[in-house]
């Protein structure tokens, strides 16, 4: 190094040292940048020869080390005087929605015993016996969640969120479903090596199955969720034990899960959060590759089905095996990303009956000792978005799903687009179409052939 750099160097150093000590003038260990210098400084002026070079080359080592040590012995000092507030984060979003929807006369919520009285028309507004009508257009409340996370420590966090919004239930829901609970968790870390942290708690939290459940719901561009993750798993929240495994720098994403099997979509879940004996055990593995990612997911557990009438209850096997993959690139850097994700589900008597009723859910079987006769489903859809520069995305996504794939023609085939304008980095419009054509129907009947007409408008803001 030249005597002029050299020169420079220590003025930098000394200058800011000095500055960062001055900012905390109640610092024992050192008051000023002047402190870190040994003893018996030369005077100032500019150094002459290469014995004076050696000498600030000297003094420049003992500046750094002196620095070294204070910065080990601040942070020893404030670790255990850290305020509470210093480990908060609290995180958000709201999604006031604008829906409209029509249907054909198939998919009329004014149909009574299967047809359209006289002189009432498919999207006509008609009164129910609870006192509300059919009217499907509205502004809405769609989602709004306050989120907190405190971590008193390195090795414990709490988590809680809620969501305020009014539950939705029923044909006119949108495929909607809400609690004033989401996520509320303790969660312990353990850091196995500086490459592997285990996560591991207890409490209400998503289900570790397939993709589209692990994505916030701020974060995915269209509205709901695919058809078939709504009627398999409405909420996706449930209450267990978990742990998650994050290795091979963070590549690899491990998770199994203990749960009671009720999710917050359905009915029971506040009143029995488990209506059997069992517990349902479920495990994902992702592996992230960088421009893309695979994983495998799988569910084993129990279901129920309930005649409150005759006062009989029968448990059925219920499981369900999932693949996903995903492309996440900028093939065009003047445009940004360009995202792709699939999903296939198999499952076996997975339908939670919150959208169909009892014609998605098994049958008690007589004598009620034998076993029930399983449906089968099947769910799969892709999406794909691409950003248009950071002030737009554009998305396309398709969706399948049966209920019962042993029955012909019985499914829904949803074809959706949807256009994201950024208005800021917590501000986004999102206006989306969805074409639905529903011929899910009981076996030995007529597919309905249902079509089902949705636009969607959404102001998020989140921070």
């Amino acid at each position: 190094m030249s005597l002029v750099r050299m020169s420079v160097a220590l003025a930098v150093v000394l200058c800011v040292v000095g500055a960062a000590r001055a900012a905390h003038a109640e610092d024992p260990v050192a008051t000023s940048g002047t402190d870190l210098l040994p003893p018996s400084a030369p005077a100032a002026g500019a150094p002459q020869g290469s014995a004076d070079v050696a000498a600030l080359q000297a003094r420049l080592d003992q500046v750094e080390a002196r620095l070294r040590a204070a910065e080990r012995s601040q942070k020893t000092r404030t670790d255990g005087e850290q305020h509470w507030y210093d480990r908060l984060r609290i995180t958000g979003f709201v999604q006031p929605q604008l829906v409209w929807q029509s249907t054909n006369a198939a998919g009329s919520p004014n149909l009574i015993n299967g047809a359209l009285p006289p002189g009432v028309t498919a999207n006509q507004t008609t009164a129910l016996a609870d006192g509300t009508t059919t009217n499907p257009d509205t502004f809405r409340l769609r989602r709004a969640r306050l989120k907190i996370e405190l971590a008193p420590t390195d090795y414990a966090r709490l988590v809680f969120e809620i969501d305020p919004t009014p539950p939705m239930a029923g044909p006119r829901s949108f495929g909607g479903a809400s609690t004033l609970m989401r996520q509320v968790e303790a969660e312990g870390i353990t850091r196995l090596t500086d490459d592997a942290v285990v996560v591991w708690g207890a409490g209400i939290f998503r289900i570790p199955f397939g993709y589209e459940v692990q994505q916030s719901d701020a974060d995915r561009p269209f509205i709901e969720h695919s058809w078939g993750e709504q009627n398999m798993m409405p909420g996706e929240y449930d209450t267990g034990a978990r742990a998650d495994l994050t290795m091979f720098h963070s590549h690899l994403h491990a998770t199994y899960a203990l749960v009671n099997g009720v999710m917050e979509g359905e009915s029971s879940f506040s009143v029995v959060p488990d209506l059997n004996q069992g517990k349902d055990s479920i495990g994902r593995l992702n592996w992230d590759f960088g421009p893309a990612d695979v994983g495998v997911s799988g569910y084993a557990g129990q279901g129920q089905v309930v005649d409150g009438t005759a006062l009989r209850f029968k448990n059925f096997r219920r499981d369900a095996f999932d693949l996903e993959a995903a492309f996440h690139q900028k093939l065009a850097k003047s445009l940004g990303w360009t995202r792709a994700y699939g999903e296939a589900i198999f499952g076996t008597n997975m339908d939670r009956g919150v959208l169909y009723g009892a014609a998605t859910l098994p049958a008690i079987p007589t004598p009620i000792s034998s076993d029930v006769q399983s449906l089968h489903e099947r769910s799969t859809w892709i999406r794909v978005e691409q950003d248009l520069t950071h002030w737009a995305t554009l998305g396309l996504r398709y969706d399948f799903y049966t209920p019962d794939s042993a029955i012909k023609n019985d499914g829904r085939d949803t074809y959706g687009v949807v256009g994201v304008v950024h208005f800021s980095r917590g501000l986004q419009l999102m206006a989306e179409y969805d074409y639905a054509i529903d011929n899910v129907h009981a076996a030995g009947t007529t597919a309905p052939s249902r079509h089902i007409n949705t636009g969607s408008g959404v102001l998020q803001a989140r921070f």
